[in-house]
C-alpha cells in the first residue's frame, strides 16, 4: 500500500492502530529468545534474554523453577550498549547456602521480513 493510499485509508476508516508498510508483502515474524540460569543464592543477580540483531523486543518475562521466595528488582525491557534489545530479570532473596534456583528469562522478539 502506498503512503498516499495508507493516509486515505486511515482518514476514511478512522483507525488509529491501522498499520501500513511500504514494503510489499512485509510480515512480522515473532521469535521467543531464552536465557536459562542457575542462581546459587546470596547476592543480587541479573539475567537477560536478548534478541538477535535486527529484531525488536516486544515483551518478555521469566519463570522460576522452584518454590523459593525471591524479591524482584526488575522485570523489564533492556537495551544493550550496542543497541540490541531484550528482557531482563534482576532479583535477590535466597540466602547463601540454599539449594540452587533455576529459571528462564524470555524475550519476545519481532522482525520484519
Amino acid at each position: 500500500m502506498s503512503k498516499a493510499n495508507c493516509a486515505i485509508a486511515l482518514a476514511t476508516l478512522g483507525l488509529a492502530l491501522f498499520a501500513c508498510s511500504t514494503a510489499a508483502n512485509a510480515t512480522l515474524v515473532q521469535t521467543i529468545r531464552t536465557f536459562a540460569f542457575n542462581y546459587p543464592g546470596g547476592s543480587q543477580q541479573q539475567y537477560s534474554a536478548m534478541c538477535d540483531p535486527g529484531e525488536k523486543a516486544s515483551g518478555g518475562g521469566y519463570q522460576i523453577n522452584s518454590g523459593y521466595s525471591i524479591f524482584i528488582f526488575a522485570n523489564a525491557p533492556v537495551v544493550a550498549p550496542n543497541g540490541t534489545q531484550g528482557w531482563t530479570l534482576r532479583f535477590t532473596g535466597v540466602p547463601s547456602g540454599s539449594p540452587t534456583i533455576g529459571g528462564t528469562v524470555y524475550a519476545i522478539c519481532l522482525k520484519e521480513q
